[in-house]
């Protein structure tokens, strides 16, 4: 384990190397969501002094972790729900661009829009999209770290090639905050959205979205309720759209509230850690497992492994006593702060017999 998680996380005789299917709490996340269950079971809670200004707390924490000012960021359920309302933006004609095979939670809503509002919809290879954009572009839609095999889009190259034409730019960082060095204002990353029951390490039901100041007005609230006024406790019945916040706050959806309550720990916790630790130590440990089965790295904390036999592989993983995932031909390793050079090591010895190398010509040349 990372020093700082040795008294945060319990230690594990069974390796978990699946945090890109849902990420292990830290010890203050369990306390705070039990005692959350507690007043709820009790009937002793607040609602809008105990559970609600957990998300308002979060905001901050989350601005740190995604390179961007508190204002931009918005508190929302999925990332879904952030890309439909960020493809508002768009007008009937518009091009976006987008990867092939990319996460549904990316790829529904922009087919929805395509289909209701008359978007043109162009999809290339993952590695390509810069290199695609022209001057008809006006959205390119990519994932920072695909969720499948952990490889890492060059969100700086991208960006360039898209604001050179004109158009916008919105990425999936759900399997890259929290873990990797993300900075939106720098990178001028124009939408940004995170699901954080991942690497972020909070409840499922919590996901971040960062909207640029200068877009902010040319998106629609489409799920504005209450939460989204100004001054929210105000603003229960009637009134009209004037008493949105003009801030990203205007962009939330009513909190689940113990996720929230929840996540408040977790994005402190990771706030505590250096991003530069975070990344070298999570990042580190998959790229030691590339080395040990004499693949290509990925670059990011999220490695696909391709095997000969996916269940037989599978198989020895969990007979190992190691959690991890399948994801077609490959198998999907995963790391975070909780994980340890052992935990590698152990996954080395049981996949190496598996490795596909003759398929995958940039795996088997790597010496």
């Amino acid at each position: 384990m990372y020093p700082i998680a040795k008294g945060n996380f319990d230690f594990r005789s069974r390796p978990y190397l699946d945090t890109a299917s849902y990420g292990l709490p830290p010890h203050s996340t369990v306390a705070a969501v039990a005692e959350a269950l507690e007043a709820w079971r009790l009937g002793s809670a607040r609602w809008s002094k105990d559970w609600d200004p957990a998300g308002d707390r979060c905001r901050p924490l989350a601005a740190q972790l995604l390179g961007a000012a508190p204002d931009e960021i918005a508190l929302i359920p999925a990332v879904s729900v952030g890309v439909g309302v960020a493809l508002s933006m768009l007008s009937p004609g518009d091009e976006v661009l987008i990867s092939e095979h990319e996460f549904t939670s990316m790829l529904f809503p922009l087919l929805v829009a395509e289909k209701r509002f008359d978007i043109k919809v162009r999809t290339v290879p993952f590695d390509e999209l810069a290199a695609q954009v022209r001057s008809s572009t006006a959205l390119v839609m990519t994932s920072h770290v695909r969720s499948n095999d952990g490889r890492v889009q060059d969100l700086g190259e991208l960006s360039k090639a898209i604001h050179a034409v004109g158009g916008r730019i919105l990425v999936d960082a759900t399997h890259s905050a929290g873990i990797m060095r993300i900075d939106s204002t720098a990178m001028d990353l124009d939408v940004v959205v995170a699901a954080a029951y991942k690497h972020l390490l909070c409840p499922r039901g919590v996901a971040l979205m960062r909207v640029g100041s200068d877009l902010l007005p040319a998106l629609s609230p489409w799920a504005a309720s209450w939460r989204s006024a100004a001054q929210p406790y105000d603003h229960f019945y009637g009134g009209d759209l004037s008493v949105l916040a003009d801030t990203a706050a205007r962009l939330d959806v009513s909190l689940a509230w113990h996720g929230w309550v929840g996540a408040e720990q977790s994005l402190d916790f990771l706030c505590s850690v250096p991003s530069d630790d975070r990344e070298s130590w999570c990042v580190g440990l998959a790229t030691r497992l590339a080395d040990g089965i004499r693949i290509m790295p990925t670059g990011s904390s999220v490695i696909g492994v391709p095997v000969l036999d996916g269940d037989a592989a599978r198989a020895a993983l969990a007979t190992a006593g190691i959690e991890a995932s399948g994801r077609g031909s490959l198998i999907r390793l995963s790391f975070h702060l909780y994980n340890s050079v052992e935990d590698v090591d152990l996954a080395v010895g049981v996949l190496a017999p598996f490795i596909d190398y003759a398929t995958n010509i940039d795996y088997a040349t790597k010496s």
